[in-house]
């Protein structure tokens, strides 16, 4: 997979680059601009030293070039020599028979090659005497080097400042950017609302990008739920007719192929009847994001779906049981849960056999719910098909006998998602499926000493 650079690393390697260059031509700038300082100020020195040699009376002691590493090195040594021009030499250094002769317009200082070496020379004469004095370039070289590195040294430690000063700048810089990404990620899948909020100028046409995106999908999805809702609404009324047509065919049916033919009729009826309500309550979940957050009193709304499902159940010899702690809050839209749990206890009923006992259990953390389970004792599902079941239009073949559209558990699932939590199955201990929606509580420490509610 090829590799791509963050907007952060592209910048800290420009910046750390060009800084660097720039960085390296400074320091070497200023250490030639230090070289050519201090050999001006030893030119300064050797001229002041031939002055005074030129004004003293005889010989001078002259100080070598200071080297800790190697003090009696000779080439640190500053040979002299004064000489008059009717007297001769009048006095002069060890190493003094290396210098040139004085000739009429020697300059003041010049590089000279002696003994195969270069040497700075310095004449001077007041017409009558003349003063020659010099020194070593090599040992010159060594020195202001020397020199030179010692007064720019902090500068090796600005280098690593600036890569921490530039890094700090890069990452404040680029913290709007940060934020942006951080507030798109905190958003569910179904918050298309724009974007508000001051950005950098930068950033502006990026948040007017998505905002315009956020309302095309908006709007997409708004028709398409409006669509299905029309067409959904649309469709109850001509299948309920066409199942009382053919319910009043079967009472007037003289063959037994007859019956069975409209019993089947009535049995297509009822399914696409069960698909129209799926795609209600698809479309119903759409519309309830409109709604504000509120807390959801979860044992009564259990309560009351165990109301709602008392004739069924007893038509079918089922023992629905819900129990749990009280208080039980979940903070979210109503209608988000009211359709996962009206799916689960339909899908818990159909697929358990007569007689059998359909449990609701729901689990709090101070007061406020992090998991209800719906368990039956139904056919079960297989294991490998505990992570499909979830999935539009999936049916067990375990369960295909039941009438089904393939849509329940996926808006279980969806609902489920927009309440902030997931959906899970898993095997039943005594058989069937148990489904289990588990939520994050959103504040804990409080509600202690919760009461049971049990509902038989």
């Amino acid at each position: 997979m090829k590799y791509r650079f963050s907007i952060r690393q592209r910048l800290l390697i420009l910046l750390l680059s060009l800084v660097t260059l720039l960085w390296l031509g400074a320091v070497l700038a200023s250490f030639l601009q230090t070289r050519q300082e201090l050999n001006h100020l030893f030119d300064e020195e050797l001229l002041q030293w031939a002055r005074t040699l030129l004004r003293s009376p005889g010989a001078l002691v002259l100080p070598p070039f200071p080297d800790r590493d190697n003090p009696q090195r000779t080439d640190l040594q500053r040979p002299y020599r004064l000489q008059s021009l009717g007297k001769g030499i009048l006095a002069s250094s060890h190493g003094a028979a290396i210098l040139p002769p004085w000739h009429p317009g020697t300059p003041l200082l010049q590089n000279v090659r002696m003994n195969g070496e270069e040497w700075r020379l310095a004449t001077v004469t007041d017409g009558r005497r003349i003063a020659q004095v010099a020194e070593n370039l090599d040992a010159r070289q060594d020195v202001t080097g020397e020199i030179a590195q010692q007064l720019l040294a902090p500068l090796w430690l600005v280098l690593p400042l600036l890569a921490l000063v530039i890094g700090f700048a890069v990452r404040q810089g680029l913290a709007p950017l940060r934020d942006l990404t951080a507030r798109l990620e905190e958003r569910q899948p179904q918050a298309l609302q724009p974007i508000a909020g001051p950005v950098p100028a930068e950033l502006q046409p990026l948040l007017d990008a998505l905002n315009g995106l956020f309302r095309r999908v908006d709007a997409a999805f708004a028709r398409e739920q409006e669509f299905t809702a029309h067409a959904a609404h649309e469709l109850r009324t001509p299948l309920a007719g066409l199942r009382i047509h053919a319910q009043l065919a079967l009472r007037h049916a003289e063959s037994g192929t007859e019956r069975e033919a409209l019993q089947g009729v009535v049995q297509g009826v009822d399914r696409a009847t069960h698909v129209v309500e799926q795609l209600l309550a698809l479309a119903r979940l759409g519309a309830a994001q409109s709604q504000r957050d509120e807390p959801i009193d979860v044992p009564s709304l259990l309560q009351r779906l165990r109301a709602a499902f008392a004739a069924t159940t007893a038509a079918k010899g089922i023992h629905l049981t819900v129990q749990g702690p009280s208080p039980a809050i979940l903070a979210g839209r109503k209608t988000w849960l009211e359709i996962a749990l009206r799916n689960l206890v339909d899908n818990a009923i159909r697929y358990s056999p007569p007689g059998s006992i359909v449990h609701i259990r729901w689990e709090a953390e101070g007061g406020r719910v992090s998991r209800i389970t719906i368990c039956d004792n139904g056919p079960g599902v297989p294991a490998d098909a505990l992570l499909r079941i979830f999935q539009p239009f999936y049916r067990d073949p375990n369960r295909m006998e039941e009438e089904g559209s393939g849509l329940g558990l996926a808006i279980v699932q969806r609902a489920t998602e927009a309440l902030g939590g997931r959906a899970e199955a898993a095997a039943a201990a005594g058989g069937g499926l148990c489904v289990h929606l588990i939520f994050s509580p959103l504040f804990s420490g409080e509600g202690r000493g919760e009461k049971a509610s049990t509902y038989e």
